[in-house]
């Protein structure tokens, strides 16, 4: 019979992540990385309408099927 206690999981979080945020700090620094990345964002959304009208896209069922793998991958 193994009676070695368990190991508590390991932190999820650090104490950083779960302070009080600054919202208005975090919305200008994803606002600064839109702008600087606008021209290779609008090409991805440019290339995903093009390929969707050549009818090149995945079914909804199709989606949830690779999330689905891919959680119980991570599991």
């Amino acid at each position: 019979m193994n009676t070695k206690t368990a190991k508590p999981p390991k932190a999820l979080y650090t104490e950083e992540d779960l302070a009080p945020r600054d919202h208005a700090a975090d919305e200008a620094a994803l606002d600064a990385w839109i702008e600087r990345n606008k021209d290779a964002l609008n090409a991805s959304i440019d290339k995903a309408r093009a390929e969707f009208e050549r009818g090149h896209y995945f079914t909804h069922e199709q989606v949830w099927a690779e999330v689905s793998a891919r959680l119980k991958r991570c599991s």
